[in-house]
Formats: structure tokens, C-alpha cells, sequence
């Protein structure tokens, strides 16, 4: 569980609450108009009752959607600290209010933060539940409850906004946690809820936050979300999806950043993504450095592995001999024969006291073959790719690897007998890229295999990311050549992101659309400005919303 401590928590004079009339002249729920702040991290408090706590089905204290939504942000480079001490099981409206008035370290953690979330009013009524029932049937009561619950809410979010009028605020809607009870009864309850979840949403719009509502969400699958239908909290499935809600409303005010991970050359690049993603690693994966064939399959075997792959010419670099005694390896698994990896690399490797392995055929479609021969498991498909060309099979490799499919490589017009006896061994199987790489022949030959692909390879790179291989963030290399899509597609698969290929001084229409359909929030570019010009990397912070 993450459990940061908020950083720098000053003594803060609270100030009077602001009145709703003041808050209706506040500006409308736009955080994108405010200070920039685009390379900054941000600071998470979560407030709140027992789900911004975490409190599970069972009563048991564990990870409530606060905390997803931190790995959300730290996924993505953008968590600075995250604090839920605030949070109480069983806060009603009144008791968050009292908090901001008279609790200085709640005072001070609010004023520092630049994102809050808070989940509370659902008590206001359950102690009602809990000691009287029978009010729930009384409408002055519950209108008298609820007004309650407003005049608490305007003084909470005039309390926040007076301590902290920059921060980015989201307030959770409620979902109807009696689902199990008769039928008779459900009719009251999800009245009650649509009415608080109104008043909130109400408030929350006034005060310049958003609202984020969770009834519709978990009404998809109660049994699944919401585990024990005699307690109101959910399963982690429950709160992983309310989380889910909240990410939707979060993200686009996010801004986009990006960073680059370059070297002087290719071999130095791949060192560079080794230093990035790599503290430690028992296995390297060796791979040619200024042809692609034999290296082509090797990004699933490097990510089961937990393996960077390291380039290498006809010797191996000294920069190279240098990260692996960093990473303290063990081993190396040269891709590829004697044609690709020279036989002098790996007497150098032994001769680093590494135990030196070889994955090689006579070609590269028995060279891909074989690596998918030590892929352990059963995995459920398999992809097939153009071996003749690069960009379709680097396109998908960070998925693949991944997913734990292996790439298995083809002829345009012919499947060559190696690849044919591996797939007898797979149910389904993607192709990558048009019938022009890929024949309609060779597809029907394949086991239920269906087809990504697009007009050009960066049109197929945005068809594989956006159909198979969303996330929050992206790695960009050059699909003018292979070498660094090949040794961050292993990084990228690590990382949880998605994989682009773009020309070298542009993005293209197709990933530009694909990243902002993804909603990319940060890019990682592959290879120094020889590879990704820097107008590519300003293109994307421009084009992507």
C-alpha cells in the first residue's frame, strides 16, 4: 500500500468559510487554465469516510480507491506524495467540516496538496439506517438530513478552497450499496442516493470541482464490485473500478509531459534504456546492433527474463561490457548465429566470467522459432509478423512481451515450414500489418487469426496501440530504423505503456490521433534528435489533448 507522508507540512491559519453565494461566482470546473505546472509532481491528500480509508467487505483496513488512484499518478511520473491519514471510517459531512475548521495538520496537509479527492455524506444517512430505519420513510426527515448534508458540504469545499484555492479537487457521487435488499425497499434507497449524489454534485460544480459519480459503475456488476451484500464497502475490484471513475475525470486535466532517454548511438541508447529500467539483472540479451532479423522475436524472451537487451557489432562495446558488470550479470543470451553475433562476443562475454548462451538458427524465421521454443507457459496466442522488414513486429513487441506471446516471423506470400510447425501449437494468432506484408494466403493458414493494420506502418503502430495495447503513457521511436524500438519495446512492456513509431522529423497524423485517443499523458522518446527530432516531441505536446 502506498503510504507516503504529505512533505512540508506548515502551521496554516484557517480562514472563514466562504458562503455559497461566493461560491456560485466561482469559476466554472476549468483547472487547465491555471498555473502551469506541467513538469511539477503533485501532492494527493484523499478526505473522507471509509472508502477514501479503505475499509473492505470484511471490515478489514486495506487499499481503498485513494490508493489507485496514486499508482495511477505514480504510473505516469506525476505522484510527488500521497497521504489517506486523513481519511476516518465512519466520517459523517458534519465530522469532515470540523475536521477543516479545527484540525491543523489536516489544514496544513490541504494546503500544500495540488490534487484532493474526498468521499463523504453516505454516513449521514446510514446512522439514521443504523438508529432509526423507520425515518428513512419520513420525507421531512430525509429533506431536513439533506440540507444538513449541503450547508456541511458548502462550508467542506469553501474550507478547501479558502485553504487552497489552486487545487485540483474531485468529490465521489455514491452508489446504492443495498442492491440485496428486497425488492420493495430499492425503490427508497436509490432515491436517497440520486438525491445526495445530487447535492453533491451541485456543490462540488459551484465550488469549481469536479464530481465524480460511481452509481452507474458499480450497478454493472454488484456481485462482483460489492462482494458481501451485508456490508456497504467494496471488494478491491469494487474500489479499483471507482478508482477507474475517477482516473476518467482526472486524466484530462493532467498536463502532457515527456522526457528522452538518447545516447550518442544506438549502443549507447540501449545502455542508457538498460540504466533507466534495470538497478540490477541476472540475464543481458546480446543482440546485432546494425541488423534486425535474428533480434526481431526477442523482446518476450528479454521481458520474461527481466532482461535489457544490450546491441553489440562485431566486438562488444566497452560501454556495454561496462552496464553489464553494473547490472551484476549472470548470463547472456545472444540472439541469433554465428552470421549475426560474431563468435568473438561471446568469448568476450565467458571471458567477463558470464555464462554465454546462443539462440540461433539458419535464418531468422528458425531463430524466432527457437525463441518461442524456451518461452515457458502456455500462452494463449501467438503473433506473426513480416521477417523481412522491421516496423510491424516492432510495433507489437512491448505487448507481446507482455502478454508472454512469442513473434513468429513470415515470408509475404509464404510461411515458411519452421513457423508453421510452432503455431500447431497455438489456438489463435495476430497478424501485423496489410495484406501487402502479410497475404491473405499466408493468413488463412494461421490458427483464428485476426488482422491490425493500417495504410503505412505508423498507421499500423496506432491501430496495435490503440486497439491492443492501451495506456497512460507511450514510448516514441523512429520507424525509419529498428535498433531503439527494439531496446525500450522490453522497457515499455516493464512500464505498462504503450508503443509508437513515428518518421524521424514529424508525427503523423494516424499516432498523433492514436495518443490523444488514448489520452497519453506522458511520452517517452527513444534515441537522441538524429533519431526523433525535437519537433516531435513538441508536435505531440501540442497535438495531444
Amino acid at each position: 500500500m502506498l503510504d507516503h507522508k504529505v512533505i512540508g507540512r506548515n502551521k496554516v491559519r484557517f480562514v472563514a468559510i466562504l458562503s455559497l453565494v461566493f461560491m456560485m461566482l466561482a469559476p466554472s470546473f476549468a483547472f487547465a487554465e491555471e498555473t502551469d505546472d506541467s513538469t511539477k509532481d503533485w501532492n494527493y491528500v484523499a478526505l473522507g469516510d471509509s472508502l477514501a480509508y479503505g475499509i473492505q467487505f470484511d471490515n478489514t483496513a486495506g487499499l481503498g480507491y485513494p490508493d489507485f488512484i496514486a499508482e495511477d499518478l505514480e504510473n505516469i511520473y506525476r505522484l510527488g506524495s500521497f497521504t489517506k491519514e486523513y481519511a476516518v471510517p465512519g466520517l459523517t459531512s458534519e465530522g469532515l467540516l470540523t475536521q477543516l475548521q479545527n484540525d491543523t495538520e489536516t489544514q496544513a496537509a490541504v494546503s500544500d496538496a495540488d490534487l484532493i479527492t474526498l468521499s463523504v455524506g453516505a454516513n449521514d444517512f446510514l446512522e439514521i439506517l443504523r438508529n432509526n430505519p423507520e425515518d428513512l420513510q419520513d420525507p421531512e426527515v430525509v429533506k431536513a438530513k439533506l440540507e444538513d448534508v449541503r450547508d456541511n458540504y458548502i462550508g467542506i469545499m469553501g474550507a478547501i478552497r479558502t485553504l487552497n484555492p489552486d487545487a485540483k479537487v474531485f468529490v465521489m457521487g455514491y452508489y446504492n450499496p443495498f442492491y440485496a435488499y428486497p425488492a420493495e425497499q430499492q425503490a427508497t434507497f436509490i432515491q436517497l442516493m440520486n438525491s445526495l449524489n445530487q447535492v453533491i454534485e451541485t456543490i462540488a460544480t459551484q465550488s469549481g470541482s469536479g464530481y465524480v459519480p460511481t452509481f452507474d459503475a458499480i450497478a454493472e456488476n454488484y456481485q462482483k464490485y460489492l462482494p458481501n451484500p451485508q456490508n456497504v464497502h467494496p471488494g478491491q475490484e469494487g474500489y479499483m473500478r471507482i478508482a477507474e471513475e475517477f482516473w476518467q475525470a482526472l486524466k484530462p486535466i493532467i498536463p502532457i509531459s515527456s522526457e528522452r532517454i538518447a545516447g550518442m548511438d544506438r549502443y549507447e541508447t540501449a545502455v542508457k534504456i538498460s540504466t533507466h529500467g534495470w538497478d540490477t539483472a541476472d540475464t543481458v540479451i546480446i543482440a546485432r546492433g546494425d541488423d534486425f532479423p535474428d533480434a526481431l522475436a526477442g523482446a518476450p524472451l528479454a521481458y520474461k527474463l527481466d532482461a535489457p537487451i544490450l546491441l553489440t557489432g562485431s566486438k562488444l562495446p566497452s560501454l556495454v561490457k561496462e552496464e553489464i558488470e553494473r547490472l551484476g550479470a549472470k548470463k547472456a543470451v545472444i540472439l541469433g548465429g554465428e552470421g549475426a553475433v560474431d563468435t568473438y562476443v561471446e568469448d568476450e562475454l565467458k571471458g567477463m566470467g558470464l555464462e554465454a548462451e546462443r539462440i540461433g538458427g539458419k535464418d531468422r524465421f528458425e531463430t524466432a522459432a527457437y525463441i518461442a521454443a524456451v518461452l515457458d507457459g502456455e500462452p494463449e496466442k501467438a503473433v506473426v509478423a513480416n521477417g523481412l522488414n522491421f516496423p510491424d513486429a516492432l510495433s507489437i513487441a512491448s505487448h507481446a512481451a507482455e502478454k508472454g506471446y512469442p513473434i513468429l516471423l513470415t515470408r509475404p506470400n509464404e510461411l515458411p515450414e519452421v513457423t508453421e510447425t510452432s503455431l500447431s501449437d497455438f489456438q489463435s494468432s495476430i497478424v501485423v500489418g496489410g495484406s501487402s506484408v502479410v497475404s491473405d494466403g499466408v493468413l488463412n493458414q494461421l490458427p483464428e487469426a485476426g488482422r491490425y493494420s493500417g495504410k503505412n506502418r505508423y498507421e499500423t503502430s496506432a491501430e496495435v496501440a490503440t486497439m491492443l495495447n492501451p495506456a497512460d503513457k507511450a514510448f516514441i521511436a523512429t520507424g525509419a530504423d529498428f535498433a531503439d524500438a527494439l531496446t525500450g519495446s522490453v522497457l515499455a512492456a516493464k512500464t505498462n505503456s504503450t508503443f509508437l513509431l513515428v518518421p524521424p522529423t514529424r508525427v503523423d497524423e494516424s499516432i498523433a490521433e492514436a495518443a490523444d485517443m488514448l489520452g497519453v499523458r506522458h511520452f517517452t522518446l527513444l534515441g537522441g534528435t538524429g533519431a526523433i527530432d525535437e519537433t516531435v516531441s513538441e508536435e505531440l505536446l501540442e497535438q495531444v489533448k
